[in-house]
């Protein structure tokens, strides 16, 4: 495992009369066995008790109160388990998923459109270009092959880039330390 970037956040906040206390940590890492890096954040928060003891509330991918408590994460938020390209996590085939070409799942645009960090508009245009350029899916002609033209076609990987190099800028390079010192 060998952590490339990283950065952690503390808030102390207060709800229903308790005092709160939010840690997030974020960072891009590449692990034995992966082909690329990615990029995580997750978060834990505790509570203050009565008696002053620090008590569990709530931990791992919490991305609505990271981003309630810390709104300037939301891409980090966003870009959740994407490679270091800011490619989302099995992309194509999750984007055929989320579109409904699977015997599991119904088209779902908006879970489709988050998927791709697009606008639902843009995900329902993608939709129909896969429809009317790819026509009827098969056994050769794969959904996957169809996504990942289609997001081609609509500069996906262009943005992700974009984003994926934002979020960077938001952690701290460790690499990059390390061969400096």
């Amino acid at each position: 495992m060998k952590l490339l970037a990283a950065k952690e956040w503390n808030k102390v906040f207060y709800r229903n009369g308790f005092k709160h206390r939010i840690k997030v940590k974020a960072d891009l890492i590449h692990r034995d066995g992966n082909s690329n890096a990615y990029f995580a954040i997750t978060g834990e928060v505790k509570y203050q008790a009565k008696n002053n003891r620090w008590v569990f509330d709530s931990a791992g991918c919490i991305h609505e109160e990271i981003f309630k408590q810390f709104p300037q994460l939301k891409l980090l938020c966003d870009i959740h388990m994407s490679d270091e390209n800011g490619v989302p996590s099995h992309a194509y085939a999750n984007a055929g998923y989320w579109a409904g070409e699977s015997k599991y799942q119904t088209l779902d645009l908006a879970m489709l459109a988050k998927h791709l960090r697009v606008t639902e508009p843009i995900a329902s245009d993608m939709l129909n270009y896969v429809a009317h350029y790819w026509g009827e899916l098969d056994t050769i002609t794969t959904p996957e092959m169809a996504w990942k033209d289609a997001c081609e076609r609509f500069s996906l990987p262009f943005q992700w880039r974009q984003e994926a190099d934002a979020a960077r800028g938001m952690l701290n390079q460790i690499a990059q330390l390390e061969e400096a010192q």
